[in-house]
């Protein structure tokens, strides 16, 4: 590969991480609520923080 291959790759994945930063953003806030609440994540809330973070890893495997 030359630069100008590289540097596309680092700007294609520059781009998907900031289109993944709202999602990862969703997440902390999800996982946030229930320790500023002073107990645990529900089931569900551990199941919305997993989503969130598959989503937002298989958007910037797709680039």
């Amino acid at each position: 590969m030359n630069n100008q291959e590289y540097v596309a790759i680092a700007i294609a994945a520059v781009e998907a991480i900031a289109q993944a930063t709202p999602v990862v953003i969703e997440d902390i806030k999800a996982l946030l609520k229930p320790i500023k609440e002073g107990r645990a994540p529900t089931a569900a809330e551990w199941d919305f923080a997993q989503q969130q973070l598959d989503d937002g890893n298989a958007a910037v495997q797709a680039g």
